[in-house]
């Protein structure tokens, strides 16, 4: 069953609406790695996506297919999901286009926010003076940060929360946004490869995630992805022009 109201918001909210849209950059993210570090030895990957292929490590010499059979799988359910809840959409490709000009007008306008771009370096000893290298470090980030949280940390809270919270909407969203924010910024400091910690730029990185949060609520998936990507790049990439 098609949903009748089959909007351009409601279209690109949904959620098989988003993956589809980000399906592309996924591909170019692994393209770029392979290219990139073809015959080397290691690869530098994002750290929410580390995370989360290092839990199918468990399983193995088949954890890498295992991986993609788990993405594969969880793309199948969301389809059936949506489409026996009457939330079924045609997928409409002029609408993708227009998700991406959403996303980095949202980036931008999260730049402009936060406003001091000096301080904002995600990582800042892993951004090189590479175009190609920001390019894939940001499209990881955008994609495997929003995946972990937003759809996964972000949703599980929110969904919680309401359901002990029946009566309320307004107190679990902003507890859900504000939890997943900080935890959010808090991540950007731990691991081998994390910034040393400053209250400014946890400040900044919290207050980034409560627009993600935000954006990823009321616009969806796809739109908080593209903009995560486009805020990251822009950041990464103005010092480099400057320069040259």
């Amino acid at each position: 069953m098609i949903d009748k109201g089959n909007s351009y918001f409601s279209n690109s909210k949904n959620i098989l609406v988003s993956l589809i849209f980000i399906s592309p950059f996924i591909l170019i993210y692994e393209l770029i790695c392979f290219f990139y570090f073809h015959g080397s030895n290691y690869q530098i990957r994002n750290s929410a996506d580390v995370i989360i292929r290092d839990f199918f490590t468990i399983f193995g010499s088949f954890s890498d297919e295992l991986y993609s059979i788990t993405l594969f799988a969880i793309l199948l359910v969301i389809y059936f999901v949506n489409k026996s809840s009457n939330k079924f959409f045609l997928i409409n490709y002029k609408y993708l286009l227009l998700m991406f000009i959403e996303g980095i007008v949202f980036g931008l306008l999260l730049l402009l926010l936060l406003n001091d771009i000096s301080v904002l370096y995600i990582s800042k000893n892993l951004y090189q003076s590479n175009l190609l290298l920001n390019l894939y470090l940001c499209i990881g980030a955008g994609i495997w940060e929003e995946i972990l949280f937003r759809l996964l940390l972000f949703s599980s809270l929110y969904k919680i929360l309401k359901t002990f919270l029946k009566e309320q909407d307004v107190f679990p969203l902003f507890l859900s946004i504000l939890v997943s924010s900080i935890i959010f910024s808090l991540f950007h400091y731990i691991g081998t490869n994390a910034d040393i910690f400053d209250f400014n730029t946890f400040t900044i990185r919290m207050l980034g995630g409560f627009f993600l949060s935000l954006l990823y609520h009321y616009r969806g998936f796809g739109i908080s992805v593209i903009s995560h990507i486009s805020y990251d790049f822009i950041l990464v990439s103005l010092p480099l022009i400057y320069t040259n």
